[in-house]
């Protein structure tokens, strides 16, 4: 699992209020804005990785962990997973074999029936479904499916995809702009979320 901690902007110009209000006032209000701003990661970034890439946001949400708030309040770790997804979780479609000729009504060679086809995987979305060659799936150990490959000396190797954590915090193609929108939602959310608890507050609710 990798560690990420989200910076927010101006938080420093933020907390220059303390000196107008109540420490616990503030702390709350600041609480509930990071709570507000790291309750949405998983859904952003399930969103952001879906549109570009062939995995399921339920399988995404599953390696991004729930934001965990500092006793302070004052930051939240979220941790995303850098194991790698098996092939299965990118749409993979098992291969089938080719047909061959067989024996017509006349008993005479019927037309080819149609080809065979290798396994194919859904990656990236703009690159269309790839073929894998020499792959096939079955079911592992502990009953999930995997795409197998057989290597030197016949060994099966599962092969695997991008895992959430590389695709979000690595050299992905889209990880720059996933990030940079990720952060702006969470600038925004985090305002929400301190504003709503200073009105609350205010009203006698907090």
């Amino acid at each position: 699992m990798t560690t990420v901690s989200f910076q927010l902007q101006g938080l420093d110009q933020l907390q220059k209020m303390q000196a107008f209000l109540n420490l616990k006032t503030f702390a709350k209000a600041q609480r509930a804005g990071i709570a507000k701003a790291t309750s949405s990661i998983k859904t952003q970034v399930a969103k952001g990785i879906t549109q570009a890439y062939g995995i399921k946001s339920a399988r995404i949400k599953n390696d991004i962990s729930n934001a965990a708030i500092a006793p302070d309040g004052g930051s939240a770790l979220v941790r995303f997973s850098r194991w790698a997804p098996t092939l299965t979780q990118y749409g993979a479609r098992p291969g089938r074999q080719g047909k061959r000729k067989g024996l017509g009504r006349g008993m005479g060679w019927a037309p080819p029936k149609r080809p065979g086809q290798p396994l194919s995987v859904l990656v990236l979305r703009s690159g269309g479904r790839k073929p894998v060659r020499d792959a096939f799936m079955a079911q592992g150990r502990g009953g999930n499916q995997l795409v197998l490959r057989r290597g030197k000396g016949g060994k099966l190797k599962a092969l695997h995809g991008p895992s959430v954590g590389s695709i979000f915090l690595g050299k992905s193609r889209i990880a720059d702009s996933l990030q940079r929108t990720v952060s702006a939602n969470i600038e925004r959310d985090f305002m929400k979320g301190f504003e709503r608890k200073m009105r609350d507050i205010s009203k006698g609710y907090g």
